[in-house]
């Protein structure tokens, strides 16, 4: 490898202004078992359902980080507690290692949440340690049990469930622009630089 490569790629990242923060070792987010009862009681509304999307934002940009905010949007089918839209958004941190919602495929799942007054209106906040995760026969049956079943509420208006995308395109396009000029200029210099040692 061109011992000049490393000063172009950190010339590119520092055009980019990128920081990306490694994840935090999974003992970072130490969780207490518990039963359905116990996440059932803690959460502010609990609900079964399918994962129709997952997103990523990072309002810190260009700094990223596992605790930037996920969106995860579900086509709920029973709601055993609290009040669900029929598609519902639940954000959660990015990775589980910073205790962020871990779910394979698209389910179904349960979930369950709680209010927070810093998220949008509508939606939920929910982690790694809350008890979301596939829903199976024997769990189902204890949810029956602690709360009766009801459908969703009626689809509410455009981002009244918290499902609304970000707004904007970052500013990545200027700073992707910038980077590629100064890698490209670099690749000029060095090559003008091979051509004045060789006698060209």
């Amino acid at each position: 490898m061109s011992r000049t490569f490393p000063v172009v790629l950190a010339l590119f990242l520092a055009a980019l202004g990128v920081v990306v923060l490694p994840a935090a070792p999974a003992a970072a987010c130490d969780c207490v078992s518990d039963d359905a009862a116990g996440f059932f009681a803690r959460a502010d509304v609990v609900f079964t359902g399918t994962l129709v999307s997952r997103e990523v934002s990072h309002p810190n940009a260009p700094v990223f980080s596992s605790a930037d905010p996920a969106l995860h949007v579900f086509a709920v089918d029973s709601v055993f507690k609290g009040s669900a839209a029929e598609h519902q958004g639940v954000v959660s941190a990015d990775s589980g290692a910073t205790c962020g919602l871990e779910l394979s495929g698209t389910g179904p799942f349960v979930v369950f949440a709680n209010s927070d007054a810093a998220l949008p209106a509508g939606e939920y906040a929910a982690s790694l340690c809350g008890g979301s995760g596939p829903l199976t026969a024997a769990l189902e049956a204890d949810l029956r049990e602690l709360g009766p079943a009801a459908g969703p509420s009626a689809e509410p208006r455009p981002g009244a469930a918290g499902v609304a995308p970000v707004d904007g395109p970052g500013p990545w396009p200027w700073l992707a622009g910038g980077a590629v000029v100064l890698v490209a200029g670099a690749l000029v210099r060095r090559r003008r630089r091979r051509r004045v040692l060789s006698g060209k």
